[in-house]
């Protein structure tokens, strides 16, 4: 949380120092380049959840921000313009329901994204820009799994937890000068596999999860386009 903060902070004072000499971006020639950074609040979605065989209703979940950055690529024509990123981000989560003594997997996982979005200005005046856009991405999911608390002192997967996910991505952008904000909201459509793992897997009685969910993610990021 204080990586996270001294980000914002930064940001913030970026913001006021851009702010003294404001100077408009240039939307009529064909590209514009940037990058982005911001942080993210991941939105748990369980689709189905099993524990020996057994449907699990009603699991709790938790989730606390991560962060993410791109690089930007902007073709512009006219009103439009066609934007392709290549990032990262981070989030993390905690499944747990003690009803079936499934307590407190922890995951922290890293992705990498490849986001390609339509982008529509609304509003031009002067260095100030408003932008509505939508569009797919793709991420590759990095896991790293861990349990904490109760009897569950192992995990092993059945399989590599690493998998795709694939998202719709909308939301509202603005440019103050070279300046660049964000808001985007990403749905995740779905996985290219779910994940199944074993807990206690040196102890007498093991049990055996499989999990399907998806991760939603609502996020507000600053950058800087030239």
């Amino acid at each position: 949380m204080k990586r996270i903060i001294t980000v914002i902070c930064m940001a913030l004072l970026w913001i006021l120092t851009v702010q003294a000499q404001i100077q408009e971006l240039n939307v009529s020639k064909r590209f514009n380049w940037g990058i982005r950074l911001g942080v993210n609040a991941p939105l748990v979605d369980i689709r189905h959840l099993t524990l020996n065989g057994n449907k699990v209703d009603e699991s709790d979940s938790e989730s606390r921000l991560g962060l993410s950055g791109s690089f930007i690529g902007r073709y512009n024509f006219k009103k439009h313009y066609i934007q392709l990123e290549v990032g990262m981000h981070q989030f993390h989560t905690r499944l747990y329901n003690p009803d079936y003594e499934l307590r407190k997997i922890n995951t922290s996982a890293y992705t990498l994204d490849v986001p390609i979005l339509y982008g529509y200005n609304i509003t031009k005046h002067g260095p100030y820009l408003m932008n509505l856009f939508a569009g797919p991405r793709v991420s590759y999911i990095f896991n790293e799994i861990s349990t904490t608390g109760g009897s569950f002192r192992n995990l092993i997967y059945d399989e590599s937890p690493n998998s795709f996910s694939f998202y719709l991505i909308g939301g509202l952008s603005t440019t103050i000068g070279h300046l660049y904000i964000d808001f985007r909201y990403a749905y995740c459509v779905g996985n290219s596999k779910d994940l199944s793992f074993k807990v206690n897997p040196d102890e007498l009685q093991t049990s055996q999860v499989k999990l399907s969910r998806a991760v939603n993610e609502l996020s507000i990021s600053i950058g800087y386009l030239w």
